[in-house]
């Protein structure tokens, strides 16, 4: 059975100690406050921006549900988030990274996209810099010792899982196409293998550069293969398969010009899943539900009613549905919270042991973690799946279908929702 200690009870058992990062000592009129400071780096601007958006209302959210719960034990201890914009660059990140560093701060949630992760691991590593990631998913970034840890699950999981229901839907050929990056490549070559293991067809798809500004190109090619694929299987047997970030928007005003492509199904993935631009009434949108466009998302279905609250003030800061991978920011930052407890020590080897141990009971609101694999990545896998659909004169994501490991290596659990 998995052991489930909630945040709070955790942290009372330990003491006030918390060291997440630089600390400072500020004046109110109240007492002093012991100031802890946790670097956030996140994609507020450029391809990422709509998930950069959310994981900040999450993790704002979370600060103030932590200093609250500090004030109510009469501690002086405060958290204090410094939050830097990435831009979705992998540059950028590198230079936000260490600009947090000539602060001090010992303790990360971020960067964004698997490409930022990519580019600071290494800077991290050699300055002891302990990260935790909610938006990486590059299963080759699973390694074991560095100072990387993963709240959300390797994307060798999410290829199994969109394999599994592509064949549920019936689904015989695939046109991928995807961004030609670290994530997008390597979940389409998994994607790829996992859904021709089941006897599928998948061609070679259209790969496209990240910043890309215009896809009219892209979407011409694309729809060619599309057309071949409908010609071999038949319109019904074929889909689209679309490995993106939030420049899905502009590729479906494109594909929306051509032939073939508005006549197959699509399917999205974790980056492009409970966009908002996807339910904002636009040439984007109607497409998107022309087309049934559903995809995965990390997801724990039958959120608990205590945490409901916690859910619609995240929901309420953002304006919008918030994705998977601000409700695992808002955890990460409790998890930081609980490392910190466990240590007095800002030494990144203790605090990773700390990190690890807490990990082994931690149940969050929205991420039950509950122990890392050995590469320092969740070892548990939830999706959700969603699809976009008209809604009068708007549009909203429906919950469609949810895939549990709740065990790793046992067999997956799929359940479709509502039926």
């Amino acid at each position: 059975m998995r052991r489930k200690v909630p945040a709070i009870a955790l942290i009372t058992l330990a003491a006030v100690i918390f060291a997440c990062g630089c600390t400072g000592t500020t004046t109110t009129e109240q007492a002093e406050v012991q100031e802890n400071v946790v670097g956030v780096l996140l994609p507020l601007t450029g391809d990422f921006a709509e998930s950069g958006a959310a994981s900040r209302a999450a993790v704002e959210v979370a600060a103030g549900d932590i200093n609250d719960y500090f004030a109510s034990i009469g501690s002086d201890h405060r958290v204090r988030l410094v939050v830097e914009d990435t831009a979705t660059d992998p540059a950028v990140a590198l230079e936000k990274l260490k600009a947090l560093d000539a602060q001090g701060i010992r303790m990360v949630i971020g960067p964004g996209c698997s490409a930022e992760l990519e580019a600071v691991r290494a800077y991290a590593d050699a300055h002891g810099i302990l990260i935790v990631s909610t938006m990486s998913t590059a299963p080759s970034l699973a390694i074991p010792g560095d100072n990387i840890f993963r709240l959300v699950s390797p994307d060798t999981y999410q290829a199994d899982a969109m394999a599994y229901y592509l064949e549920e839907e019936g689904i015989a050929a695939v046109v991928p196409v995807w961004r030609g990056d670290i994530w997008g490549d390597e979940l389409r070559n998994l994607t790829t293998t996992a859904f021709k293991a089941q006897n599928g067809t998948v061609y070679d798809g259209v790969r496209y550069t990240p910043g890309q500004k215009d896809y009219a190109g892209t979407m011409a090619d694309l729809d060619v293969q599309v057309g071949k694929a409908i010609a071999a299987h038949g319109q019904e047997n074929v889909c689209v398969y679309a490995v993106t970030l939030n420049e899905i928007a502009p590729i479906m005003t494109r594909a929306a010009e051509t032939q073939n492509l508005t006549g197959v199904r699509w399917y999205g993935c974790d980056g492009n899943v409970l966009l908002g631009t996807l339910a904002t009434p636009g040439d984007a949108a109607r497409f998107a539900a022309q087309t049934n466009f559903t995809g995965p998302t990390f997801w724990q279905q039958n959120l608990a009613a205590a945490h409901e609250a916690t859910f619609q003030k995240i929901q309420n800061r953002l304006g919008r549905q918030p994705d998977g991978y601000s409700l695992a920011s808002y955890d990460a930052l409790w998890l930081l919270t609980l490392t910190g407890t466990q240590t007095a020590s800002a030494e990144t080897p203790k605090l990773k042991i700390a990190l690890t141990k807490v990990s082994d009971t931690f149940a969050g609101p929205f991420c039950n973690v509950v122990g890392l694999n050995a590469a320092g990545d969740r070892s548990t896998v939830h999706y959700c799946f969603w699809s976009i659909k008209a809604d009068g004169d708007g549009y909203r994501w429906v919950p469609d279908a949810q895939y549990d490991i709740w065990v790793a290596g046992t067999p997956p659990v799929f359940e479709a929702i509502g039926a």
